[in-house]
Order: C-alpha cells, then sequence, then structure tokens
C-alpha cells in the first residue's frame, strides 16, 4: 500500500510538471504568433501598365541605307594648277558659285588670238558681200570668207568649253564637303574637288527585299527605327522598285521618301527598316520587363484587387507575337483594361502583395 502511495505521487508530481511546462511552451509561442502577427504582411512594389488593345502588322526588319536626294561628287576634266579657291570647307554654296579655278591663261590667250580673227573674217565677210553686189566678186569668195568666220567662231567655241571645264562651279544649292585645295596646288585630272549635298528635309532609304517580297507596291507605307530615335518608329513612303532581281543576292531594291526635316539622318546612316508581311491582328503591347518566361511557357503578373481592395498578383500564361521598340506584343491571355506588372515583377509570386508604383 505504502508503495502504491509513493508511486502515485511520483505520477501526480510528474502531471504537474508536464502541466506547469506545457503551460509555459503555450505562453511561449502565443507570445510569438503576437510577435510575428505585429509585422506587415510580405509584399513588392512595382510599376504597372492598363493594356489596351492595337492593331499591329507582322513585319521584316532589314538594314537601310540613308542617301541625300541630290548629291555629286565634282571631279575635274583637266590637270593643271589652281589659281583659285572660291568656297569654305563644309561651307553653303549656291548653284553656278565658282568653287575652283584652274589655270585657263594659255586658253585665254588663244581666245583673244581667234576673236581678233573672228573680227578679221567678219570684215572680209562684208568686204566680199559688198564686192558681190557691185558685181565685182564671185559667189565662191563671198563662201569662202563665210566658212573661214564659222571655222574661227568654232575654234572660240572649243577654247571657251575648254576654259568652262577647267572652271569648277556648284550644280545646285548645298553644302560642299571639306577640302585641303589651296592656290598654287596642282591637281591631277579626274581628282576628287568636293562633294555637295543638297536640301536634306527629305531623303531616301534604299534596301533590298527578299525576292519572295517583290509584290511591294509603290506608295505603301514602311516603318523607319534607328538608335538614335528618341520616339520609336518613323513612317516613310515607296517612292521607287527595281523591276529586275539582283543575281548574287536574290533580293529586289527598294527606295523609299522619309521626312527629315528634322535633320536626325545624314546621308550615309544606317538604319532598321519595317515593312508588312501579312494581315494585321489585333495585339496588346507590354513592356518587355512584363514578359516572364519559365518552363511552362510564357507568362505575366496579372494585379487583381481582393476584398480590401489591395492589388495580388496572379500568374497569367500569355501568347506573344513579336517584339517590336522595347515592347512585347501579346496576342492571347490578356483583355483590355488588366492590370499588369512591368519593371519589378522579377520579384513577384502568385498572391503576393503587389503596391502600384505608377500607373503608365
Amino acid at each position: 500500500m505504502v508503495q502504491f502511495k509513493r508511486w502515485m505521487i511520483t505520477i501526480v508530481s510528474l502531471l504537474c510538471i508536464i502541466g506547469i511546462l506545457g503551460f509555459i511552451k503555450y505562453n511561449q509561442v502565443m507570445a510569438g504568433i503576437a510577435f510575428g502577427a505585429s509585422f506587415p504582411e510580405p509584399s513588392e512594389t512595382v510599376q504597372t501598365i492598363s493594356v489596351t488593345p492595337s492593331v499591329w502588322r507582322p513585319s521584316l526588319r532589314v538594314i537601310g541605307e540613308v542617301k541625300a536626294q541630290r548629291s555629286v561628287e565634282l571631279r575635274n576634266e583637266f590637270e593643271g594648277i589652281i589659281t583659285k579657291v572660291a568656297f569654305a570647307s563644309g561651307g553653303k554654296v549656291s548653284q553656278g558659285d565658282l568653287l575652283v579655278q584652274l589655270d585657263i591663261a594659255p586658253e585665254l590667250a588663244q581666245l583673244e588670238a581667234i576673236n581678233a580673227e573672228i573680227a578679221l573674217a567678219k570684215l572680209d565677210v562684208k568686204r566680199a558681200s559688198d564686192l558681190l553686189e557691185v558685181r565685182a566678186s564671185s559667189r565662191e569668195q563671198l563662201d569662202r570668207a563665210n566658212s573661214q568666220l564659222m571655222i574661227n567662231q568654232a575654234r572660240a567655241r572649243a577654247l571657251q568649253a575648254n576654259i568652262d571645264r577647267k572652271t569648277i562651279r556648284a550644280p545646285f544649292t548645298g553644302i560642299a564637303s571639306i577640302h585641303d585645295w589651296e592656290v598654287g596646288t596642282y591637281i591631277a585630272a579626274n581628282s576628287v574637288i568636293t562633294t555637295i549635298v543638297g536640301d536634306l528635309s527629305k531623303v531616301w532609304v534604299d534596301f533590298s527585299i527578299p525576292q519572295w517580297q517583290a509584290d511591294i507596291t509603290i506608295g505603301s507605307e514602311v516603318k523607319i527605327s534607328s538608335p538614335e530615335l528618341k520616339n520609336g518608329l518613323i513612317p516613310a513612303k515607296i517612292s521607287a522598285v527595281n523591276q529586275q532581281i539582283a543575281s548574287a543576292s536574290r533580293s529586289v531594291m527598294v527606295r523609299a521618301e522619309l521626312d527629315n526635316t528634322e535633320q536626325r539622318f545624314k546621308p550615309g546612316s544606317v538604319v532598321s527598316v519595317l515593312f508588312p508581311i501579312e494581315q494585321a491582328q489585333t495585339v496588346y503591347a507590354v513592356p518587355n520587363e512584363a514578359l516572364r518566361f519559365d518552363s511552362f511557357g510564357s507568362f505575366v503578373f496579372k494585379l487583381v484587387k481582393d476584398d480590401k481592395g489591395d492589388y495580388r498578383a496572379t500568374r497569367q500564361p500569355v501568347s506573344f507575337a513579336a517584339r517590336e521598340d522595347k515592347m512585347a506584343l501579346l496576342t492571347s491571355g490578356v483583355t483590355s483594361t488588366d492590370v499588369i506588372a512591368t519593371i519589378g515583377s522579377a520579384k513577384l509570386s502568385e498572391g503576393l502583395l503587389v503596391y502600384a508604383a505608377q500607373e503608365q
């Protein structure tokens, strides 16, 4: 009996100790839960965009070169010594302005001599004509005098033509290129005097397209893009299409006219040309940062409001057609006015509380 009482006392003591320890642990757990509840719910701040539909046509991107509508490389036909340089490097010149004068002293001297012979020949013609009227001369002598006059006049025109070819003038108004010509410099025949570029308010963009796209029509629109363009794409109109396919590349040369009023493009610049190749379709444009990928495919994080009116991140699978001008063009998975996370979307997960930093 005494042994039984001892066991009962021991068991009751153990139960009391266990109860006391359980009570202490319970209080510790509840205190930890209360402490954790004092912290705010995990959240992220991202930029957002409300998607809207737009019409887009698939395009082929090729490389084009900007060319001036009026540009000429001036060369000299004759060799000689420069006696005058009348234009500044990179300066503006007007049509007919003297640019470079080569030495024409020998031609001028010969021209003076021929002019004297022309004056004498004219006197001979007049004298022969007067004599013929009084029947003191024959018709043959008058014809010979006229013939000699015409020969001298032809020689004078030939000399004047040589003088003109040694006088380099601007064929149209424009801007000359940089040069190093100085008076007294000997210049060989066929040397480049300067390059003149005309008005650049409109320029051409030349590019080649594959032969299977050669049905492009004059007047159709293409888009031009370039790294220096801050406003995205600008339109240009097709103005000419080669009628022959290049045998080496099996491509067709195309020329588009581009409005360059702001002088954003210089001749020789390389640009990207996008021309439509398929029918238009409806797309939803979102920044590239919004489009994510994982093993299940492409998706975006759509922001949906909960019962409290707060945004929650929801993974939304999407399909996209292409990327253009820093934008991804979605074809399915979103609808008008959906709010999509853009910059910062990589930090999101399903159901996460989200704050919109900026509504674009």
